[in-house]
């Protein structure tokens, strides 16, 4: 597939996203998932990198836009002002999930409830052996699986019940039925993407981590999750792009210790493996360099980060592999002494210019404090 992209004059964009390719030429994107074809171009090039891809596939279908991909609805609206919006629910597939459990347990209707998550107590009484501890995998993964694509509503609920599979009981019944309850009525939720064109110029990737201590019920471990998009410069349109919720894997001591794996990620996995990855995409697709925001609502964390060491946090880097050096590179590069930091919003500091330095050295990364700019 590789050497197809190159003779079609598409090269490849990093080694990180095998299956993303660009033309420089046209300024178009092609995106290679199994045997899904996915391009995003100028309207005036489509049919010339159709032509010139059928010279080398043989395609089952024509090409034809994007309505359904891995089970995801997409529609496609362009507003009043310009921006397109596109949103993304997979409401057949939740119902069919659904039924599927409801036709398990003998019943016709949940009751409404507003949230996925059961906030109640664990009830010692309900320790014992659950009744769907057989069948609790199936049930989960489904809903897993659609929750990591366009319902990051359902996901801290959905992985947390999907690590007691092994230890199941009448409370993870309880918490499942809540689960299933909740997207029985929200079912037709949806992740709304918005930006305008005008936004080209000046769009920021927007990171914003997140952890509770001790989230984890049955450990002293903390639970951590990510939201990351696309941001226009005014922060009132974004394009969701990643998110994602996991278990903190060694036991954190204090709020400062969880926030701040959670803002790099073991082994440095959420900055390197998928935040930074996806803002050398990004910038090979607008054809400049991005700005990364980070939102993190834990000052001794960015206190840290901005040091590169902590004692307080200095056991970090052995127990939770977790790299204060490489995130402080990231935020607060070498140059950083040049500029008196300061606390803005990541609008401001977007379009502000910092003063004594040129545009080509201005900060790709900045940390701020949560609640600076909204989110979708």
């Amino acid at each position: 597939m590789h050497a197809v992209m190159k003779q079609c004059g598409f090269r490849p964009v990093g080694e990180g996203s095998l299956g993303v390719f660009y033309h420089p030429t046209y300024g178009a994107e092609k995106v290679v998932y199994v045997d899904d074809f996915i391009l995003v171009s100028p309207e005036k090039y489509e049919d010339t990198i159709w032509k010139e891809l059928d010279c080398h596939i043989l395609f089952k279908d024509p090409a034809a836009p994007i309505t359904r991909f891995l089970g995801v609805n997409h529609e496609f609206k362009t507003l009043k002002d310009g921006s397109l919006q596109m949103r993304t629910e997979a409401k057949e597939y939740l119902v069919s999930a659904v039924d599927e459990y409801m036709s398990e347990m003998g019943v016709k209707t949940l009751s409404w409830v507003p949230t996925p998550t059961l906030e109640d107590k664990f009830d010692s009484e309900h320790a014992k052996d659950g009744i769907q501890a057989k069948t609790a995998l199936s049930h989960l993964m489904k809903i897993m699986y659609i929750g990591r694509l366009c319902r990051g509503d359902v996901l801290v609920t959905t992985t947390f019940l999907a690590r007691r599979v092994n230890w199941w009981s009448l409370n993870e019944d309880k918490r499942l039925r809540r689960l299933m309850s909740y997207i029985f009525h929200h079912a037709d939720l949806c992740l709304v993407h918005e930006l305008n064109p005008a936004d080209r110029e000046g769009a920021f990737l927007e990171y914003s981590p997140d952890a509770e201590l001790g989230g984890d019920p049955y450990t002293t471990k903390a639970s951590g999750g990510f939201w990351l998009e696309l941001s226009s410069p005014c922060g009132e349109r974004k394009w969701p792009i990643s998110f994602g919720t996991k278990k903190a894997g060694h036991s954190s001591g204090s709020t400062a210790d969880s926030e701040t794996w959670s803002l790099v990620g073991a082994l440095d996995a959420a900055l390197k493996r998928d935040v930074i990855l996806i803002l050398h995409q990004i910038e090979v697709t607008l054809g400049r360099p991005v700005k990364l925001v980070g939102q993190e609502d834990k000052t001794a964390c960015i206190s840290a980060v901005k040091r590169g060491y902590s004692p307080a946090l200095r056991y970090l880097q052995r127990h939770a592999q977790v790299s204060l050096g490489f995130c402080q590179k990231v935020f607060h590069p070498y140059w950083e002494d040049q500029v008196a930091p300061e606390y803005v919003s990541a609008a401001a500091h977007n379009q502000k210019s910092w003063p004594g330095l040129a545009p080509e050295q201005c900060s790709k990364a900045v940390l701020l404090p949560t609640g600076s700019s909204s989110w979708a």
